[in-house]
């Protein structure tokens, strides 16, 4: 029945892009996101966790971005609404919708299909709190005074920074599941977001470690509403301090050096006179900017024609063997194809911008590519899924970076697939060994 209301609500956006409604398209999706979250969230009761559940969750909420960029009920200018037409603005969300709901059907189908009980005491009790912790505290320590050498391993290195994370979803889990220990995991989890803050260019890492912490308490509570009062002050807390820092972080980010940006933010919060001018955390969701740069690029230049993948011919080409292997940064290389960044020294680009994976489908193969493209892609994801389980810490390290990927647009664009190909065999030989 929920998948039929899916299906109609899909249509009528379709029927509303053909006639230019262009605003009724972000509500019908924030629509079709809410169905899946119903879904899965029945009366606030945890039915299901997977990537799909987060995938959906990103819709709703880049849904409200679009309605806020198109209903004006906020000027920032990073929405960039009013640089492009009505009509172009319209185009764009219809391909990341069109795009979206395809990958998030076909996930769904497969993981239906796939369908497995959620973890419980008899899967769980062969962790040890403790040494689950040990292995955390140890792998962050490694690789904050091991940075450049973790990082030149390529997936390898991606592989064990993504453990810190990871972990934590594991331990909140455990924590909220026997009612122990949770105010030492909540400890550390505000640590490593702290450490985030201070220490981490990219804004959005001192988000990543209270993401796992809520997801792993939800999956232990199986409800959203019996969120310890820990979990709901960090919520309230965050809802009031974290949008300002964001978009202060994002404005000064040449500015506020390493080291300095916990002093910076407070005096952010503290000072009575502010200004709205930087990105702020729904205007940073719009997609309406980057699709429709996609949709200008192929309307100069056509279709790409797989242009964007050549380096699917030597990726898989490990950097020990080939240390001049070309560097892949697909988002800089559209910052740069579009205006929107200049050629650095050294080769870099001043900017980085992502495509999205139904943006970079459309703009290689057109219409069919995209709903080729977003099925097969959907497939990959579900198929990710499938091969984790619960049964071991690397499982839940993988299951917790699936959710996050999903929480933050399945990856900026398809160079997201190689990574995860070869992240899924670097697990897949961890198991194989542990197994002997």
């Amino acid at each position: 029945m929920n998948r039929r209301k899916r299906y109609i609500v899909t249509a009528f956006l379709i029927l509303s892009n053909q006639i230019g409604w262009v605003e009724l398209q972000a509500v019908l999706m924030f629509f079709y996101a809410a169905l899946i979250l119903a879904e899965d969230f029945r009366g606030f009761k945890v039915i299901r966790i997977n990537v799909s559940t987060a995938y959906a969750f990103l819709l709703a909420v880049t849904s409200v971005s679009h309605m806020i960029a198109l209903f004006g009920w906020d000027d920032n200018h990073f929405y960039f609404a009013r640089f492009y037409s009505r009509e172009m603005s319209g185009r764009a969300i219809f391909i990341f919708n069109l795009g979206s709901i395809i990958i998030t059907e076909v996930m769904r189908w497969y993981l239906q299909v796939k369908r497995e009980p959620p973890p419980d005491w008899t899967i769980t009790n062969k962790f040890s709190i403790w040494t689950v912790f040990a292995v955390s505290v140890f792998i962050f320590t490694s690789s904050t005074y091991f940075q450049g050498e973790i990082h030149s391993l390529g997936a390898i290195g991606t592989f064990y920074v993504i453990m810190i994370n990871g972990s934590v979803f594991l331990l909140s889990f455990l924590a909220h599941y026997r009612g122990r220990h949770i105010l030492l995991i909540f400890t550390y989890t505000i640590f490593l977001s702290v450490w985030a803050l201070q220490y981490y260019y990219l804004r959005m890492n001192m988000l990543i470690p209270w993401v796992a912490y809520f997801a792993g308490e939800v999956l232990a509570r199986e409800s959203i509403y019996r969120l310890h009062r820990y979990s709901k002050f960090v919520i309230l807390f965050g809802l009031i301090v974290f949008p300002p820092i964001f978009s202060f972080l994002g404005e000064n980010r040449e500015r506020v050096g390493e080291g300095d940006k916990i002093k910076a933010s407070i005096e952010r919060l503290t000072t009575e006179e502010r200004t709205d001018e930087g990105q702020t955390v729904f205007s940073r969701l719009s997609m309406i900017p980057q699709v429709s740069n996609v949709i200008k690029l192929t309307e100069s230049k056509g279709f790409y024609e797989g242009q964007t993948l050549q380096y699917l011919a030597f990726v898989f080409i490990p950097r020990f063997i080939w240390p001049e292997k070309p560097q892949i940064r697909q988002g800089q290389w559209f910052a740069l194809e579009i205006g929107n960044a200049r050629l650095l020294k050294g080769g870099f680009a001043s900017n980085s911008i992502n495509m999205t994976v139904p943006g970079e489908f459309y703009l290689n193969f057109g219409w069919t590519g995209l709903l080729a493209g977003c099925s097969l892609f959907g497939l990959f994801m579900g198929w990710l899924w499938s091969q984790t389980d619960y049964l071991s810490f690397y499982g839940w390290m993988f299951r917790f970076y699936l959710l996050f990927l999903g929480l933050f647009s399945l990856g900026a664009d398809l160079q997201i697939i190689p990574s995860l190909l070869a992240l899924i065999l670097i697990y897949k030989f961890i198991i194989w060994v542990m197994s002997w």
